[in-house]
């Protein structure tokens, strides 16, 4: 395949992908599982001996990937509080309502207890965000 159609085609299936998270994403139906996403746990540390207070619970960071056009599962917080960065691309999270906000490259955020919500990549490059949370028995 030539230089030209192999970009072409590149681009028509990034847009494809693109539009079927926007349409996902307007019609407020949130994903029921991941696609495109790939998840890598970088570490993993037991906080309980310098917290006694936290026995039992570890901290622990994970990169996540997204495809362009992939997306992550609709899910909550309710256990644990989470901290984003993102490294690479751009973090577009969404509520179940249709509320859509967007980290970019160098940007981070904290989720508390309260949120629901579904990330995605609706960029032309793979995303990669880091998560750092506390977490029971790994």
């Amino acid at each position: 395949m030539k230089p030209n159609k192999v970009f072409a085609f590149l681009t028509l299936t990034a847009l494809l992908c693109a539009s079927k998270v926007a349409a996902q994403e307007k019609a407020k139906t949130p994903p029921t599982k991941a696609e495109g996403q790939t998840v890598k746990t970088l570490v993993t540390h037991d906080i309980g001996p310098q917290i006694p207070e936290l026995q039992g619970y570890y901290l622990q960071m994970r990169l996540r990937t997204l495809e362009p056009g992939g997306y992550g599962p609709l899910h909550s917080h309710k256990e644990t509080a989470v901290i984003l960065y993102v490294v690479q691309g751009t973090l577009t999270v969404c509520t179940p309502e249709g509320k859509c906000t967007e980290l970019h490259e160098g940007q981070a955020v904290g989720e508390g207890k309260d949120v629901v919500h579904w990330a995605a990549n609706r960029g032309t490059k793979p995303l990669a965000y880091l998560a750092a949370e506390i977490i029971k028995k790994p």
